[in-house]
């Protein structure tokens, strides 16, 4: 039985990990570098949509498509972001009404993928964390 319930425990713990996001988080100026874009936006509407999948020839993937307006661009795109992708466990969690710091990246196998990964994140005034951190990419903004 103490097997049983050991293999058990053992099962959860690796399902578990592989479920979790695993990237290293980024400071401020290497998001800022990694990024065509870095916006401070609200969501309006989502919708999921099929698209090519880059990374897997004649194979689509299916993504969650956000549209959104700006309150603050800290790093305009030479070509306009005109809505927001996210998947998977290290995709951010968007919602409608709520607001967001995005780093939207250069490069990546879906356009205009925003995640924990590149450095985004909700954005809750309320939250002195969430306050420091738009102040740092405030800050960082300037000096660029």
């Amino acid at each position: 039985m103490k097997i049983l319930q050991f293999l058990t425990l053992i099962c959860v713990m690796f399902s578990y990990d592989a479920l979790s996001c695993s990237c290293g988080l980024k400071s401020v100026e290497e998001s800022f570098g990694d990024a065509k874009a870095v916006l401070l936006i609200e969501v309006q509407s989502l919708k999921v949509v099929t698209i090519p999948d880059k990374s897997r020839k004649d194979e689509y993937r299916k993504v969650l498509e956000a549209t959104f307006n700006t309150i603050e661009t800290f790093k305009e795109s030479a070509i306009p972001v005109e809505s927001l992708r996210t998947y998977s466990n290290c995709g951010l969690d968007l919602y409608p009404t709520q607001r967001y710091l995005v780093y939207v990246p250069k490069e990546s196998s879906v356009e205009n993928y925003v995640s924990h990964c590149h450095g985004s994140f909700t954005y809750r005034p309320q939250l002195e964390f969430a306050e420091s951190k738009l102040k740092l990419v405030r800050e960082y903004a300037k000096k660029e």
